[in-house]
């Protein structure tokens, strides 16, 4: 035994060959001698370490490329995403009644008019904007109860506050970054008091940003007495566990969010 050893260790180190009758295949292999005296063929301790680095950085390049090439498409091509996802939703109601035919009017077109607007990562929503590219003098809004001033006036539009700030709850929910809002001069009925965010064409907007990784898109639905606005996203944007209270200090409504327990967002409001 000990001569056939010799044999295949001087074979090897003068660059011969192994026995034609032997079975492994250990040409990736160089041989060596144990401190036991026995021959062994195969990766040393730091060889088996090194090789599995290289497969761990190769597998963690491959992971970095899809992830670029997905983060890549998600901005490129938002519209061809599947937003099967989620991430929150708000819901007002409002009555059915004839004499509110030209508010729910408003509100329908408010709603057709946001219903599938997608934010790509770092994009602000308008929703003066959104509202206003979109009118179609053939099919433009109607003269509705709106608050202007602490009093309910008729005038051109009324009723899509009611969508802004069913938009604006669904927004916060949503993990939404809230830059422009403003609440009405009096209290609604559709919503808690500091809950609301109104607008006007030209002067108030309510306008939010996604600060979130992924897009987002915007689902609003009217029917059978009610407006849900939904956020979706192609993924979960893990948002974290948010909740939203609001206190009453002497007149003056104060909103607070919470993200995970930490309010990450405030909003103040007072009425007449």
């Amino acid at each position: 035994m000990n001569s056939i050893i010799g044999a295949l260790v001087v074979s090897l180190a003068l660059g011969g060959s192994l026995p034609a009758n032997t079975d492994t295949d250990l040409s990736e292999y160089t041989p060596r001698i144990e401190e036991d005296g026995t021959l062994f063929f195969g990766p040393t301790a730091e060889e088996r370490q090194a090789e599995a680095e290289r497969k761990r950085q190769e597998e963690e390049a491959r992971k970095a490329e899809e992830e670029r090439k997905r983060l890549e498409e998600m901005k490129n091509h938002p519209e061809k995403l599947n937003y099967d996802h989620d991430i929150a939703s708000y819901t007002t109601n409002y009555s059915q009644g004839s004499s509110a035919y030209n508010r729910n009017f408003n509100m329908q077109l408010a709603c057709d008019a946001i219903n599938g607007v997608i934010l790509t990562p770092g994009e602000e929503f308008s929703y003066n904007d959104t509202l206003l590219s979109k009118r179609d003098p053939n099919n433009d809004y109607k003269p509705a109860g709106v608050i202007s001033g602490g009093k309910l006036v008729n005038a051109t539009g009324g009723g899509i506050c009611q969508v802004s700030s069913t938009l604006y709850n669904a927004a916060l929910y949503s993990g939404m970054t809230i830059t422009q809002r403003r609440n009405h001069s009096l209290k609604v009925g559709y919503l808690p008091a500091g809950r609301d965010a109104t607008c006007s064409w030209g002067s108030i907007d309510f306008c939010f940003r996604n600060d979130l990784e992924i897009p987002v898109k915007i689902e609003a639905v009217m029917n059978s007495g009610t407006i849900k606005i939904r956020f979706l996203s192609p993924g979960d944007p893990e948002i974290g566990n948010i909740d939203i209270k609001v206190t009453n200090n002497n007149g003056t409504y104060t909103l607070y969010r919470y993200v995970d327990g930490v309010v990450d967002y405030t909003a103040t409001s007072r009425y007449r």
